[in-house]
Formats: structure tokens, sequence, C-alpha cells
């Protein structure tokens, strides 16, 4: 059996046709790839994920206001999760009539520089940005070019509960981390993969994972 967390789309399904042609069982994580006939999904609805972060930030805005939506991974477009989890959050302005302006920066270049080089030029034509939304672990590198740059009026959310992550959330910089219990994700993908190859029982196909809500007030006790 095989645990697989697809990050790169394409050659995940690549591997997943190598396991059905050896009629091998693998369990998704963290993302799922459409179309593709694991032994089951264990992972957030990333579309809906993605919904409640904008319901979150919706809270703060009290008029119109510029957000930002910022992807920071190697092969953007190669990452499926990354569109799920943005089309979850335009949809809830959508959704609500909301006139929120919303504005997105990509870049594969993942070192601070690149992201800091590309943040100055959007915030440089887009000064009145109230709100900025990164759709993964790479907050941190957002945060670092906010407390950086001096913009501590800006509201921000990001993913995963990891040690960089924490510092910006506990000094004021990062105001939500949404989290998956990605630990958790691994330990029930084992065991479908055990209850399935020595027990013989019937697995769930879709196993979908809290969307956590953590913040600086509530980090301490919230275990990953």
């Amino acid at each position: 059996g095989t645990l697989l967390a697809p990050s790169f789309i394409n050659e995940s399904i690549q591997f997943a046709a190598a396991c059905r042609e050896r009629g091998i069982p693998f369990v998704l994580i963290d993302s799922d790839i459409q179309g593709q006939e694991g032994l089951c999904y264990i992972g957030p609805h990333l579309f809906r994920s993605g919904y409640l972060s904008a319901q979150l930030m919706d809270f703060t805005l009290k008029a119109k206001s510029e957000i930002l939506v910022v992807n920071i991974a190697k092969e953007v477009d190669d990452h499926d999760y990354l569109i799920q989890i943005e089309e979850g959050f335009r949809a809830y302005f959508r959704y609500h009539n909301l006139s929120h302006e919303i504005l997105k920066m990509e870049t594969t270049r993942t070192d601070f520089l690149s992201v800091e080089k590309s943040l100055v030029g959007v915030f440089r034509d887009h000064p009145g940005i109230k709100a900025v939304f990164v759709t993964n672990s790479r907050v941190s590198t957002v945060a670092h070019y906010l407390e950086k740059a001096g913009k501590h009026d800006i509201f921000l959310i990001g993913y995963d509960f990891i040690r960089e992550n924490i510092e910006y959330l506990k000094s004021d910089v990062i105001d939500v981390l949404i989290c998956h219990k990605p630990e958790e994700q691994g330990y029930k993908g084992i065991m479908a993969l055990y209850q399935h190859l020595v027990l013989g029982s019937q697995i769930e196909k879709v196993s979908f994972m809290p969307i956590d809500i953590i913040t600086k007030e509530n980090y301490e006790f919230y275990h990953n």
C-alpha cells in the first residue's frame, strides 16, 4: 500500500496509474486528484477551506477594500489544491455580492528576496490593500515582508501550524492560521491501508478533516 500527498499533480497522476497497474492500493491525503480512484481520500475540503478564510476576512473589513491573494509555489500551475482554495475564497465574495476588489500575486520563486520584490511592486501599485490571503504554508514569508515594511494594519491569513508561522502569529503579524491536522491525516491514511490490507474491511471513500481556526489566543492549546 502507498500513502500519497499529491503536491505535484502530473507526477502524482503518473504514480497513481503505476499503482493501479500493479494492483497497489493508495490513499490520498492533504489534497485530492480529480478522476484518480484511490482507496480513499483523507484531507480537507479545499474549496470550503478557502471559503471559510474569506468569511473570516470579511468580518474584519468594514467597507469596500482591496484584498490580495498570494500564491507562492515553485510550480503554481501544477498545484491543483491552491486553485481549489482560491476558487473557494473568491466564491464567498461572489455569493454574498460583496464589492471588495480581489488582487492576485503569483510567484514561482519562493525565496524571501524574490517574494519581497513582488510584494513591493504590488503594494506600490495598490497602497490601499487591507488584507492578504496566502493560499499555503508560506504565509511566514509574507509576514516577514509586512513586518520589515512596517505594515501593521494588514489582516493576514495563511495555512499550517508550523514553527515559522506560529512565531508571526504570536507577534500579531499573522492574524489567523487555517489548519487541517496533517499528522492526523497521515495516521488515518496508514490505518485505512491497515484495515483494507490486513483486516479486509470496507473503507470510506472520503474522510474530510476539520478546518481549524488558530489565533494568538488559542494556539497554545492546539495539537496538530
